[in-house]
């Protein structure tokens, strides 16, 4: 099987390599050139023959995944399996079906890991990926979920609307207290309690992701502005609660 990447950032890198054990990997990246991957098996290509391949991961920006899908659309071939990777569904699901044929075969998946957290346990095993088939071949889905499960993945098949529903109270929430904390540059210190230490890893497991990934998740989820909102109001109703400092 030959899959392709397009876009070789750090998630891109993670993905291929992973991918390497079970056929030829092609990928792309607009930021030529790509001097990390000379010394693995993994095949820089053009454009187009990354689109030539028969599973195509979009492993781009959400904001640049309409773009992506009309740049690759004239090399597809009609039975390749398009798959995206985006940390929301439903705008993923509805551009591809937007730009694409009806025909050409769809998976919208979201690995719910990152290239930090599968370094700090050492490998995929015990991650998640949530997968939401749109309109491809059992035979293609069961293969890909064959993969998956060889990589060690626990497999949730859910759909776009419910996915992102749920994303919104997890990870849309946690990257939103964790971009706060962040902005509070806290630091360990001995004198505090084992709570403290969680609210640091908060802050850990989002300072590495870029800021684009923040606002698209935001951005592109129904979901996130409400839970945003909620989340914002209940902090400000425990603020007026606590009153005046007792000490002024």
């Amino acid at each position: 099987m030959i899959f392709g990447i397009v876009g070789y950032g750090r998630f891109g890198q993670l993905w291929a390599n992973a991918l390497q054990p079970f056929g030829e990997v092609r990928v792309y990246e607009k930021n030529q050139p790509i001097a990390h991957a000379a010394d693995t098996e993994i095949k820089i290509s053009t454009l187009e023959e990354v689109a030539q391949a028969d599973v195509v991961f979009l492993l781009v920006p959400i904001s640049e995944l309409a773009l992506t899908c009309q740049q690759i659309k004239p090399f597809l071939n009609p039975t390749t399996l398009i798959i995206d990777c985006c940390s929301v569904k439903i705008y993923p699901v509805e551009v591809m079906q937007k730009v694409f044929s009806k025909e050409q075969p769809l998976l919208a998946t979201h690995p719910l890991f990152g290239p930090d957290s599968v370094k700090k346990i050492g490998g995929f095993e015990g991650h998640k990926i949530a997968i939401c088939p749109i309109h491809c071949t059992k035979k293609q889905q069961q293969d890909m979920e064959s993969i998956f499960k060889k990589m060690g993945l626990q497999i949730f098949v859910t759909t776009p609307d419910e996915h992102d529903k749920e994303m919104a109270n997890s990870q849309g929430l946690v990257h939103f207290i964790g971009r706060g904390l962040a902005a509070l540059d806290l630091q360990p210190q001995d004198i505090a309690t084992p709570d403290f230490q969680a609210l640091l890893n908060i802050n850990t497991m989002v300072i590495h992701d870029t800021w684009r990934l923040f606002l698209d998740m935001h951005q592109y989820n129904p979901y996130t502005k409400q839970i945003r909102k909620k989340f914002i109001h209940q902090l400000t109703k425990l603020d007026q609660a606590i009153g005046d400092d007792k000490t002024a």
